[in-house]
């Protein structure tokens, strides 16, 4: 309980420390213990403007992110005295500003020096360092929505996943296109040939593979495809850090926020050092609920939590290399977990609190772009979230893996659900733009929604505000203008289109995949492995 009241009182004392901030108590369904999600053993927090992380007795720290000075080279005054490639880049607005810089810079980790040790025996960092604004828990949580295949089944099930695949392999030419899948499979810069400790991010690097790749190629494809690890967790103890277990070789089940933030720059730092692709587009088909730990309700960017902020800030410094995001808007939980309206981050795609610190002006483009998806017949699939249907949709049920063996899958797995639609919808942007290199990112999303077929309902959600857009199936052929066979909304064979979403979902969601795999709680991990095949 005093544990408890103490995260309650710096929350509200981080709140009353920001400039440009209206004071208001944290929405918070009733009956959740979202305290089950958070750790005792890894807080993130925020110095204040030109400090760096301070030391804490009992506390290691280390910055979030990797340091930048944003003086220097590049400043202003150096691009109006000096010429190059920098400076031809700020002119185009492609390389972040000073200021972006500067706060991704004020992002802390804290963890307990000795691991057997609590915080309730620790000088606590945001009382004990004036260089601290902020300080809030890192989180975690994962639940299962997917579904066991039959495998008498599995080739009338892809027949049926992808039914109108291009008659005519695509033209591959040098790709100048990086398509980074940020999820649970290891970071590797070519296609892996073998799977994680969960399927769930290998199944969306092959199916790219199959839509982008001459066919049984890793290697020949219209996009360099690679994977950044997002969700390392493989076993989660939120009190103990000994219980953890974290396994950057074979990758995890769930993960935090600071972990996807983390992700996002460190790929698009490895794009740009790479320098070998002239395009980024991030598939994010993992999700959290921002009506449990925020990120939808806040009027300041401030007013998040520290980890939140982290992804907000980690997708601003991608959009200022105008990197492409897309993001599942989410699946349905079991109940009593609230259901309505998109997951965060792809929320963000409606809209994102002010900020940082004051008011600025509205955003001319989203911040990233949502995906939801469809059945066979053109309608939502059934675990899609009410009122959580963004503009574009893409075909996300009863998800196969061939291997490069036509006659064999890789596992008997099945997924349904908005990460599936993502990984199609991304692999499609990929493709597009690698044909079309001059194009911006937005000028991608305009054209493949140009070009996608007109659903039977209107989205729920949408960028500005305009008038209710019509939700769109992105399609392909049609944006390529590639040989397919007739497209008709419901052609597809009849197949069982619901499932049961399993009981042992979970109503503390932080970061996990669309459609995720289940935890391996501490409390209910088998004796070897954290999945029950």
């Amino acid at each position: 309980m005093r544990r408890r009241c103490l995260f309650w009182v710096v929350s509200w004392l981080a709140i009353g420390m920001s400039a440009c901030t209206t004071l208001k108590p944290p929405r918070q369904p009733q009956g959740l213990e979202t305290a089950k999600a958070c750790t005792d053993w890894r807080w993130i927090g925020i110095s204040r403007h030109g400090a760096r992380c301070p030391e804490i007795r009992g506390w290691t720290v280390q910055a979030l992110f990797p340091q930048l000075a944003p003086a220097s080279r590049k400043s202003d005054d150096y691009c109006a005295t000096k010429e190059g490639d920098y400076c031809k880049e700020r002119e185009s607005e492609k390389v972040p500003s000073s200021e972006l810089i500067q706060e991704l810079n004020r992002f802390c980790v804290y963890e307990p020096a000795d691991p057997k040790k609590g915080t309730k025996d620790l000088p606590f960092p945001l009382s004990a360092s004036a260089d601290l604004v902020k300080l809030d828990q890192d989180c975690a949580s994962i639940s299962s929505t997917d579904r066991e295949l039959d495998p008498n089944d599995w080739k009338a099930d892809h027949m049926d996943f992808i039914p109108r695949e291009p008659e005519t392999p695509l033209k591959i030419d040098k790709a100048g296109v990086r398509l980074a899948f940020l999820d649970t499979q290891p970071t590797e810069e070519v296609i892996p040939k073998t799977s994680g400790n969960s399927p769930h991010g290998f199944t969306l690097v092959h199916l790219a593979r199959q839509l982008l790749c001459a066919p049984g190629s890793y290697t020949h494809c219209a996009a360099h495809i690679t994977t950044q690890l997002a969700l390392p967790i493989v076993k989660f103890d939120p009190k103990t850090f000994k219980n953890n277990e974290i396994d950057p070789k074979r990758g995890g089940y769930l993960g935090m926020p600071s972990d996807l933030a983390q992700a996002i720059r460190d790929e698009v730092d490895s794009w740009r050092s790479a320098n070998a692709q002239q395009h980024l587009v991030l598939n994010l088909s993992v999700a959290w609920d921002g009506n449990l730990f925020g990120g939808l309700s806040e009027e300041q960017i401030d007013e998040m939590r520290a980890g939140t902020q982290a992804v907000y800030y980690a997708l601003q410094y991608a959009a200022s290399f105008d990197v492409l995001v897309l993001a599942a808007a989410g699946n349905q939980k079991i109940e009593p977990c609230a259901n309505f309206g998109p997951l965060l981050p792809a929320a963000w795609e409606k809209t994102v609190p002010e900020g940082g610190r004051c008011p600025r002006e509205p955003q001319k483009t989203p911040l990233l772009y949502a995906v939801g998806g469809v059945q066979h017949d053109g309608l939502r699939l059934t675990n899609a979230r009410p009122g959580g249907m963004p503009q574009r949709a893409a075909y996300g049920e009863t998800a196969v893996l061939l291997s490069v063996d036509p006659e064999t899958v890789y596992n008997k797995k099945i997924y349904s659900g908005s990460s599936i639609a993502t990984a199609y919808a991304s692999s499609i942007a990929a493709a597009v733009w690698s044909a079309s290199p001059e194009l911006d990112s937005h000028g991608v999303m305009n054209r493949l929604y140009e070009k996608g077929h007109p659903l039977n309902f209107n989205a729920d959600f949408w960028f500005d505000d305009v008038v209710q857009p019509a939700a769109r199936l992105l399609s392909l052929c049609t944006a390529l203008k590639l040989p397919c066979a007739p497209f008709r909304l419901g052609a597809a064979s009849p197949r069982p289109t619901g499932f049961e979403i399993s009981s042992r979902g979970s109503c503390q969601p932080w970061l996990y995949p669309q459609p995720d795999d289940p935890p391996c709680l501490n409390s209910n991990c088998p004796p070897k492995g954290p999945l029950t095949r």
